[in-house]
């Protein structure tokens, strides 16, 4: 995973996008100063000064500690270069190795270098751009959680100076872009902070001269020379002076280029008239909120929309910020409305519109109209009574004002029209639940928090280190919060609220679904009133539809899978398509449901939970449950339909009923099935549960899917839908079922090495089978309890019973008999009677062509092409191989592909071809790592040790040998008999090892 170290702020390591605790203060402080000096060696000497004030006798010692818990820490993250090799020792101290890419003060001291050259050359849009970039990586004070000594301390007011250096420039080269509007009031922050900075009172003073104030830029002037005296008893520097006699001549130079030819100072008619009541312009913004974490792309889109005042706009900038209840939406307007507002030096307006507000009325446009007049200043007694009026008079009054307003918790594009002002250099930002798609407006969705930002934000709000000291419970935390903002401030307030708790302690109260929304509640924040108002917009609605969509909204809540198509969601809720993607279409507008693809949906977690706490209370039992019926026997109809495509006539009943995707073609059902694993999972898993109907219907669809799976090493899901076919079987009482179930969990326990519980489960198959008097399914018994002999060791026992499976499958579907024909062939080949297993692997093939079975086909091949070349036919051999190889990466097929290729490159070594030979085992080597399969792995390097003993490599090959030997030492199975036949039996050289027998 990707490795970040991120020092321009709180001290922080972020390993894949999710922040990881770093150890005791003293090993925090001993990383600080390491990365301050990255690739470079700090001494000891230097490292005990900055850790101890009086440094004990172990201190030395102390170091190795620390250095010892860095470097597991990095080699536990690190997948480039180990953690010995990041944190390099030597006797005179340590030297911590970073990339260029993951620093921050690489990255900072990167951008500015490049913003300067930039500057240099006069490209002033690119030097902001590039500003703006590595002010973007601080986040505070440098290691800000980190006590710094002496020289670190002094490294880090080092910085901070060059920060504020780099700020200068940003506003040079935006003074040259002619924003000069746009930093005045920034820049009295700054002054405010830094009163003695010549270089931003020479910038303020000339951003003021260039606004047509040359007033206002005197007194600045004459505010810097008192300061100057009173505090420093010294005159301003030469730069301000001149500046100041410039400005008193009005010196066309002072001017922007494209403005040297107007007059500096606007006639009196272009400024906006203010009554004496206003003559400060108003400033409502809420507070900066202190715990803001992420959102760096939503700013970077207001910003970009709102700061280019001088633009050719022939409007205002407006912004909607949209999306469900508690995502923050409010106070990602706040902080953007702050970082904006020297944009708008005529005011910055906030008004609270209570289109999202619980209880509370939306504010009607007129109310909100006469809030806006007064605060710009309008009496009481002027402001119009009628809509019509109200909105031209505002309208004059923001014509020629640079105004920034907020317009928080907007009902929708109606509310707001009337409230948009008319000057092009005023901006907007609206919250909305709804996206307001009628207004002119850029429209930012404001959504779930990311892991590492969602760590940040529980931090930020807890304060104490318990989150970063447990990022287990943190992980499972923001997964129970399903990244919610509103959710996650909840749940560090409690936090915050019981330092008694530790993050695992509040987790386990959230894991219970059936509580998790009462337990999202501290002082006046609810998640669940949050969601409410939402859901009462819909149910109060006079739209038939909108109450319609409150209904599919608790209805589809049932449902306990990650993702709805639209087919599966109409069917749930029993509605045609058409009508059932216009409700879905109204639960995404307004933030219930999410659109995550065309004709795809799915549910926040947390609003999952409330939308079937609602459907509990509101809902018969009888509705709940034909709903959720309808729902699974679509999924399952699915994985029915998906099974007869994967393996052909293995299935027993054929699919008909509604399906949750449409599939005709085997390349469709592969990809639904890999698309969709999870939410196949899912819905078996609910449909187990559900009702004995649907518990049978899991036995038909589960067995051809898990088969697949074993087949792709999907070993961990097959399990999964096993485990549902098992309880299915129990609760229904049915021994066809249990018999159908013990052959997949048998090649789940021989897959974990154990073959006594594997053996056990075939021989309980065969035994059901004969009491039920089923000869067929004897017949397949018999052939699951050859195959199992075969694999363990005693391959004339296997035939023998594999031999009786033939005779009662005769009559039986193809698919039975072809398997049991490919069983018979491998254990005759093992045996060594090769004509026998071609004949019955060529007789396989016809019947698995024949009924169209690809997955089956490419196996056969894969066989065929062995057993070729053991009769002498190589150029067949190759043919078979490749044709096996194309179809096993057709189907995916990631077990046979890596032994067609490792098969492959045996008869290439036979043959004399050792390039491609060697091409065909390194990898399936890949493929065999990759799929976790270690006999493969083992008998690939095994097999490039062979080639490069061919080669003449002796010392390589014997280095393969004893790879492969280590992982054949710690084996749970038996080795592939029929593989390591051929592999060893061909007369080929064989290195010296024990990795040559079989």
């Amino acid at each position: 995973m990707s490795l970040r170290f991120r020092l321009l702020g709180p001290l922080r390591i972020t390993a894949g996008g999710r922040a990881v605790p770093v150890g005791p203060q003293k090993q925090r402080a001993m990383l600080a100063v390491l990365l301050l000096s990255a690739n470079e060696r700090v001494s000891l000497d230097r490292l005990v000064g900055e850790l101890w004030d009086q440094p004990p006798r172990s201190a030395v010692a102390n170091l190795r500690t620390y250095a010892s818990g860095l470097r597991r820490l990095l080699c536990t993250l690190d997948d480039g270069p180990a953690g010995d090799d990041r944190l390099v020792a030597s006797a005179a101290g340590y030297q911590l190795r970073v990339g260029p890419e993951e620093l921050d003060l690489h990255r900072f001291q990167a951008a500015t270098e490049l913003g300067r050259a930039a500057l240099a050359r006069d490209d002033h849009a690119a030097a902001t751009a590039r500003f703006r970039e590595a002010l973007d990586l601080w986040r505070g004070r440098p290691c800000e959680d980190v006590r710094p000594g002496p020289q670190l301390a002094a490294r880090i007011t080092l910085l901070e100076e060059q920060r504020l250096s780099l700020v200068e420039d940003l506003i040079e080269a935006r003074l040259a872009l002619g924003e000069h509007a746009s930093v005045t009031g920034e820049l009295r922050l700054l002054i405010t902070a830094h009163p003695y900075r010549e270089r931003l009172r020479h910038q303020l003073m000339l951003a003021l001269y260039r606004c047509g104030d040359a007033p206002a830029a005197l007194t600045a002037y004459a505010e810097t020379r008192a300061a100057f005296a009173d505090q420093l008893g010294l005159e301003p520097g030469t730069e301000l002076s001149r500046l100041h006699l410039a400005i008193l001549r009005r010196d066309p130079q002072l001017c922007t280029p494209d403005a040297a030819t107007e007059p500096v100072d606007p006639p009196p008619a272009e400024r906006p008239d203010r009554t004496p009541g206003s003559a400060e312009p108003p400033r409502q913004l809420p507070p900066d909120p202190a715990a803001f974490v992420g959102r760096v792309d939503e700013l970077r889109g207001i910003e970009r929309a709102c700061a280019a005042v001088d633009g050719p706009r022939p409007g205002p900038a407006v912004v909607v910020l949209h999306g469900p209840g508690g995502m923050g939406k409010t106070t990602l307007a706040v902080r953007a409305a702050h970082r904006l507002a020297g944009h708008y030096p005529d005011g910055q307006l906030y008004l609270a519109l209570q289109g999202g507000a619980p209880g509370m009325p939306a504010l009607d446009p007129l109310t909100a109209l006469g809030q806006l007049l007064r605060a710009l200043g309008v009496p009481a007694g002027d402001v119009p009574l009628d809509l019509g009026e109200a909105a031209a008079r505002f309208r004059s009054e923001t014509a020629a004002r640079r105004l920034l307003i907020v317009l928080d918790g907007a009902a929708g594009a109606q509310q707001i029209r009337s409230l948009l002002p008319a000057g092009r250099d005023c901006a907007v930002l609206v919250t909305s639940r709804q996206p307001a798609g009628t207004l002119d407006a850029l429209r930012i969705r404001v959504g779930r928090l990311g892991a590492a930002e969602a760590h940040e934000l529980l931090d930020a709000l807890c304060g104490d280190g318990r989150v970063t000291a447990d990022p287990a419970a943190t992980d499972h935390l923001v997964s129970l919060c399903d990244g919610h903002p509103l959710a996650l401030r909840i749940a560090g307030a409690r936090l915050a609220a019981r330092p008694d708790w530790s993050v695992a302690v509040l987790a386990d109260r959230l894991d219970d679904e059936r509580g998790r929304l009462d337990e999202l509640r501290a002082d006046d924040l609810a998640i669940r009133s949050s969601f409410w108002h939402t859901y009462r917009q819909l149910l109060d609605s006079a739209d038939p539809d909108d109450r319609a969509a409150a209904a599919a909204f608790r209805s589809l809540s049932l449902l306990r899978v990650p993702e709805l198509p639209l087919p599966l969601a109409a069917v749930t809720i029993g509605a045609p398509q058409r009508r059932a993607a216009r409700l879905l279409d109204r639960l995404t507008e307004t933030h219930l449901l999410d659109a995550v693809g065309p004709a795809r949906f799915r549910f926040h977690d947390l609003l999952r939970l409330f939308g079937a706490e609602l459907a509990q209370e509101a809902d018969p039992p009888a509705d709940r449950q034909h709903a959720v019926r309808r729902g699974l026997t679509a999924y399952l109809t699915t994985m029915l339909r998906a099974g007869q495509l994967l393996r052909p006539q293995r299935v027993t009943e054929l699919a008909t009923g509604p399906t949750v995707v449409e599939l005709g073609t085997l390349d469709d059902a592969v990809r639904w099935v890999n698309d969709d694993l999870v939410g196949i999972i899912a819905a078996a898993r609910q449909a187990g549960d559900a009702a004995p109907q649907l518990g049978r219907l899991c036995v038909e669809a589960i067995p051809s899917m898990a088969v697949w799976l074993q087949k792709h090493n999907r070993w961990a899901e097959a399990d999964a839908l096993v485990a549902v076919c098992e309880r299915a079987a129990t609760v229904t009482e049915d021994d066809a079922a249990r018999a159908t179930v013990l052959p997949l969990r048998a090649t789940l326990h021989w897959r974990t090495g154990s073959l006594e519980a594997a053996g056990g489960a075939l021989e309980e198959a065969l035994e059901l089978r004969r009491r039920l008097g089923d000869r067929e399914g004897e017949g397949r018994a018999l052939q699951n309890l050859g195959w199992f002999h075969h694999r363990t060791g005693s391959p004339r026992r296997a035939a023998e019973l594999v031999r009786a499976a033939v005779g009662l499958l005769a009559g039986a579907k193809p698919v039975w008999l072809a398997m049991a024909l490919h069983n018979l062939a491998e254990i005759e080949f093992e045996l060594g009677d090769f004509p026998a297993a071609d004949e019955h692997l060529t007789r396989c093939l016809a019947m698995r062509r024949e009924h169209d079975d690809a997955v089956g086909e490419a196996m056969t091949l894969v066989a065929l092409g062995r057993t070729h070349s053991q009769l002498g036919r190589h150029a067949d051999a190759l043919t078979a191989l490749t044709a096996g190889l194309r179809l096993c990466r057709r189907t995916g097929n990631r077990e046979d592909e890596w032994e067609a290729l490792l098969s492959r490159s045996e008869v290439h070594l036979r043959v004399g071809d050792l390039a491609p030979a060697h091409r065909d085992g390194e990898e399936a080597l890949t493929l065999a790592r990759a799929a976790g399969d270690r006999y493969g792995e083992a008998a690939a390097l095994r097999q490039l040790g062979r080639i490069r003993h061919r080669r003449g490599e002796r010392a390589a090959a014997e280095e393969y040998a004893r790879r492969a030997d280590r992982i054949f030492a710690d084996l749970p199975v038996r080795r592939d008999g029929v593989l390591e036949r051929f592999l060893a039996g061909a007369g080929q050289p064989v290195v010296a090892s024990t990795s040559a027998g079989a």
